[in-house]
């Protein structure tokens, strides 16, 4: 079921969970992924205890605002993409059940060389540096299901079958896009997989109505970035904003750092950068000059005297072995990616 609205209205805002006029559960597409406990709060019309602050609204209105930049790189591109009119957004509504639906308004729609004839669902990201670099390396299904999941709905919804999607996403500090192609049968997974997501939600709100106070179970630990984000965390969690906070304090037998001694550290640090890039400039300049030499000698290798003794000089070829992700993540379902590309996580400091 497709469905065009015929006029503007705040449509990128609106709630992402809320009941119809007949009772039916509406959850936006976008929001598939989000906890169910908060879907339904937000869906019951609770109170929102933890708002976004100014610099969250900033950055998610940047990144509503770049998505038609990334639509013009790819027409630009060579990409036959027909963008959604923001003023009159492309609505499409897949209704799942008696009581519960799913809408959303698609970034994208059109034919790109990669699909032959078949026109296709485009969804847009906008993705920070490390996100992106997780992105590309892991794909979508693994880095940001969700993602996946909402093009899943946008495909059944506008076109009643599965087929292949594209996943176009923007690097916001580099300023670079790419895409990745989800095939159709991993789509109609995805879909399956939000489906039985949502199910558990659909099943909850025919047993109980819309009861505001007997409230589906968590989908996250207040550990995971979803709970420490969630606009109902202290209705849901009374008190951990409060414990977050609390524990980011050194403890008492931690050995303390004063302030004075963390700009001592920092001056100390940028004296060691700056000596090291000196050192790094020379090091360039001499093995410039080295290599202008060998060159010269039309060798690949001399004997020179150096201040200790006599070293060896010569020119060193390498051969470094890249993998193509976004061809591995098209032939390679999410399970068996996993077993190749793994996943390691160090913690360092980094001052910018």
């Amino acid at each position: 079921m497709t469905i065009t609205i015929d006029k503007r209205t705040d449509v990128y805002s609106r709630p992402n969970a809320r009941f119809g006029d007949d009772g039916t559960l509406e959850i936006r597409a976008s929001a598939v992924g989000n906890c169910r406990r908060a879907l339904w709060y937000e869906a019951t019309g609770h109170q929102v205890t933890n708002p976004r602050d100014d610099d969250s609204l900033t950055m998610l209105e940047a990144g509503n605002a770049l998505e038609p930049v990334v639509l013009r790189a790819m027409q630009r591109a060579g990409w036959d993409i027909t963008p959604t009119d923001r003023d009159n957004p492309r609505m499409v509504s897949l209704r799942l059940g008696p009581t519960l639906a799913v809408s959303g308004h698609v970034d994208a729609a059109g034919v790109a060389p990669i699909f032959g004839l078949e026109p296709s669902i485009v969804e847009v990201k906008t993705r920070g540096p490390e996100a992106y670099k997780k992105w590309r390396t892991l794909g979508a299904e693994r880095s940001h299901p969700e993602s996946v999941w909402q093009a899943a709905f946008y495909t059944y919804g506008a076109f009643e079958e599965a087929r292949d999607l594209v996943i176009a996403t923007l690097d916001t500090g580099n300023r670079v896009w790419d895409y990745e192609v989800i095939p159709a049968r991993r789509v109609e997974r995805a879909f399956d997989q939000a489906c039985a997501r949502l199910g558990e939600l659909a099943a909850h709100h025919l047993v109980n109505g819309p009861d505001p106070y007997v409230l589906p179970e968590r989908d996250f630990t207040a550990d995971d970035w979803q709970c420490k984000r969630c606009p109902f965390l202290n209705a849901c969690l009374p008190g951990s904003a409060a414990v977050e906070e609390a524990e980011d304090e050194p403890a008492v037998d931690a050995g303390l750092v004063t302030d004075d001694e963390a700009q001592a550290a920092l001056r100390e640090y940028e004296q060691a950068q700056e000596m090291l890039k000196a050192i790094e400039e020379d090091k360039a300049w001499a093995l410039g000059m080295l290599r202008t030499w060998l060159k010269q000698q039309g060798k690949e290798k001399a004997r020179l005297e150096g201040r200790e003794k006599t070293r060896t000089v010569g020119k060193v070829k390498s051969t470094r072995y890249s993998v193509d992700h976004k061809r591995l993540n098209s032939l390679l379902d999410p399970e068996t990616r996993a077993t190749i590309v793994t996943e390691n996580v160090s913690e360092y400091v980094r001052v910018s």
